[in-house]
């Protein structure tokens, strides 16, 4: 069987999957804002440890979102195939079960709990129609989310998913480049649209994805010296944005051109370390990926009160750090645990809940 014309690209893509879904966990762990949203005032903590759990897995790990929106953008562009009415009508068929569907069961399951929590435990009397917001913007939570939080990402996927078309026209021709620049340009001058779902990051960074694709921009060959001087520059201008105020004008341009920094630089070193065989293909860590990010959403709250509870670790701020450094784990070890038990005795529902990828 012929290889695919971009093995390499979908290899490295394919790996970074499961770090980039791992680092949307841990940052999810801010032990600080989660403790803070609980007791409605900012603890005392040492200014140090303030700094650790707000900005430490911020300053390590890549720009996570925007990568996996241009991932996104790449596989659904990349087929060889004519552009078609047919084309898309067949990515949307396939998104139905990799996107849709298990938004539609863990955002049910979130609301399960919800309703268990607010009105089964304590009565609030909210209405169907507030848990029913769950499925996109939640009213009881207020933020915009829907009740499985993280899942924004996929929501507002699916979103300019819808959009491929559009986007496909945008940039296929000659001026694709200077639809993405503009694209950029609205980013950084925080243009947005006042519609929830329809954010201007998935739709800048999807496009940069579908480019990529549609092109046929090599993203595994980027120039060495190129590829050097973004990670020489990855650790200071993230240092940089976490000294930002965030209320500062230029912090979405800074924002943007930190993100292209950190995007060219990963990219750069993970291509690097396959074509050394330093890193092989992981399918089995690509397939609880999504597990992992659909999961993480449920069980960290209890996770961080539960041992946050038992360790009495108000001001103690090693206990603070061993709660920060054991959740992810815990909630690696549950994913896999789930995993497990899924795929070997109800493997129908393990590809209901993972998009098919059980």
């Amino acid at each position: 069987m012929r290889k695919p014309y971009d093995i390499e690209q979908i290899n490295v893509m394919v790996w970074l999957r499961f770090p980039l879904i791992l680092g949307v966990v841990l940052a999810h762990c801010n032990l600080y804002a989660i403790v803070s949203g609980w007791e409605g005032a900012n603890p005392d903590w040492p200014a140090w440890l303030v700094y650790i759990f707000n900005y430490f897995y911020w300053l390590l790990l890549p720009a996570r979102v925007p990568t996996l929106f241009i991932i996104s953008g790449y596989f659904f562009f990349r087929s060889q195939k004519e552009r078609s009415v047919h084309f898309f009508v067949d990515k949307y068929k396939r998104r139905v079960y990799s996107l849709l569907l298990p938004y539609l069961v863990w955002n049910a399951i979130a609301i399960l709990l919800m309703y268990f929590r607010y009105d089964i435990i304590v009565d609030n009397g909210y209405s169907l129609a507030d848990y029913l917001s769950g499925f996109w913007s939640s009213a009881i939570n207020g933020n915009g989310l829907p009740a499985n939080n993280p899942l924004w990402f996929m929501r507002d996927l699916m979103v300019v998913t819808l959009m491929a078309p559009a986007i496909n026209y945008l940039v296929k021709g000659r001026y694709g480049l200077l639809s993405i620049i503009l694209l950029a340009a609205c980013y950084a001058i925080n243009v947005r649209i006042p519609v929830c779902g329809m954010s201007m990051e998935a739709i800048l960074f999807f496009s940069v994805g579908a480019y990529l694709a549609i092109h046929k921009v090599d993203i595994t060959s980027i120039p060495k010296h190129l590829g050097v001087m973004m990670l020489l520059l990855y650790i200071p201008v993230q240092l940089f944005m976490n000294g930002l105020s965030s209320d500062c004008e230029y912090i979405h341009c800074f924002d943007l051109l930190t993100s292209c920094i950190k995007i060219t630089a990963v990219f750069y070193l993970v291509s690097l370390l396959f074509k050394k065989n330093i890193l092989k293909p992981t399918p089995k860590l690509g397939k609880i990926s999504f597990l992992l990010y659909a999961l993480h959403g449920i069980i960290i709250g209890p996770i961080i009160m539960v041992l946050y509870k038992l360790s009495r670790a108000t001001d103690n701020p090693l206990a603070l750090l061993g709660i920060y450094v054991a959740t992810p784990m815990i909630i690696m070890a549950a994913t896999i645990g789930l995993y497990g038990l899924l795929t070997k005795f109800t493997p129908n529902i393990a590809k209901a809940v993972t998009g098919n990828r059980g």
